[in-house]
């Protein structure tokens, strides 16, 4: 009897037992089970966007004149402060007047002699011509007397134009600004001989406010961009296209421009078209050759598809892709074709579809096929857009 009461005791306890390891079993499977990650998702919208080309170019001076003496002599004065802005007609050099001023006074001493001449001739002649009527002098007399008093009217006329032609020459002694600008070293020193024409100019005066920006553009994307305009993909804004300026570091600068015109060849040599914009320059910060570069606003791509340069993915080979969340909460790829870029947005040619979900956190942690909780980006989608629409220049 013994027996059989402790067989009746252990089969409870074994019973008991098995139940016990079933459930913790139960338990250890239950917590492999494959939880849904959290991500934050952007809902791909539409808006218009900018189109905005990144180009570089250097700046030139949009007035240039290299100042050279048009007579020869001895530089006497210097009468300007290198580096310093110049007003058109200001006298920047004189050089020494003597053998001018002395041509002068023996051209004005040649006139002088012609007009005594004239007066002389033009008596003689109305002489003979009141004695011709009368037959006193003959024909010949009297057209020898108008012939002299003809050619002595043209010496007079000769000497007046050699007075004008030394008057010149005085006057080109002393060496004028041509045009208004900054002007920068000077070439030569007081005693220096000059010559008219030299290929050596004396000084340069260039007007840097406002100046000039050429820059490249491929002939590819001018290409497109008048594509786009006629096609109607693209809406230009009126007026002259804006265009914002950087240095070298990526420092913007304080000023806008505006693009001037676009030339009508490419250059053979870098096979770029050639724009020329117009930047205002106050403080002369930019100089001429300085290199720059400059964001240029074309027109405006109305309703473009848009997505989150967060969710924009990149692979060896330049495949471009992204995530997306399906209906089911399942996380696919999405190879992509990307247009430009704004701000922190790409638009979006091929690859996705206005409401599409995609993923922008926690990308090293998913892979395609598995489940996520997508959650909103904080900003919100409709409000991600419109802060974006709301930086597009009015049309």
């Amino acid at each position: 009897m013994s027996f059989f009461s402790k067989g009746h005791l252990i089969a409870p306890c074994a019973i008991f037992l098995a139940v016990c390891l079933s459930g913790c079993g139960g338990e250890k499977n239950q917590s492999f089970q494959p939880q849904a990650l959290s991500v934050d998702v952007f809902t791909v919208t539409t808006m218009d966007v900018p189109v905005v080309s990144h180009l570089s170019g250097r700046a030139n001076p949009t007035r240039k004149a290299e100042v050279r003496p048009q007579v020869n002599g001895v530089i006497q004065k210097r009468l300007f402060t290198e580096g310093a802005i110049i007003e058109q007609g200001e006298q920047l050099y004189q050089i020494d007047p003597a053998v001018y001023e002395a041509k002068l006074a023996s051209a004005e001493a040649s006139l002088s002699s012609a007009k005594a001449t004239l007066h002389s001739t033009q008596l003689k002649a109305e002489r003979y011509g009141s004695l011709l009527q009368q037959k006193a002098v003959s024909k010949q007399d009297y057209d020898d007397a108008e012939a002299a008093y003809l050619s002595a009217k043209a010496a007079v006329e000769s000497a007046q134009a050699n007075v004008r032609s030394a008057k010149i020459d005085l006057a080109y002694t002393k060496v004028y600004a041509p045009i208004s600008g900054t002007i920068g070293k000077s070439e030569v020193t007081e005693g220096s001989l000059v010559s008219a024409q030299q290929v050596t100019a004396l000084s340069t005066i260039q007007q840097l406010d406002p100046i000039y920006v050429d820059l490249g553009e491929t002939v590819e994307e001018h290409m497109q961009l008048r594509k786009n305009l006629s096609d109607g993909k693209l809406v230009s804004a009126d007026g002259k296209a804006k265009v914002d300026i950087y240095f070298a570091n990526g420092e913007k600068y304080p000023y806008q421009g505006t693009v001037e015109f676009a030339d009508v060849t490419v250059d053979a040599t870098t096979g770029m078209v050639n724009l020329r914009a117009l930047v205002p320059n106050p403080d002369h910060i930019i100089l001429p050759s300085m290199f720059l570069r400059a964001d240029i606003n074309q027109g405006i791509t109305p309703q473009a598809l848009i997505v989150s340069a967060n969710g924009v993915q990149r692979e060896a080979g330049g495949v471009v892709f992204a995530y997306v969340v399906d209906e089911n909460s399942i996380v696919q790829r999405r190879e992509l074709k990307l247009g430009t870029e704004y701000k922190s947005f790409y638009v979006v040619l091929e690859g996705l579809n206005k409401g599409d979900k995609v993923i922008t956190s926690n990308i090293q942690k998913i892979h395609t096929g598995i489940p996520v909780t997508p959650v909103e980006e904080k900003e919100g989608t409709q409000s991600a857009g419109e802060n974006a629409q709301n930086t597009v220049p009015s049309k």
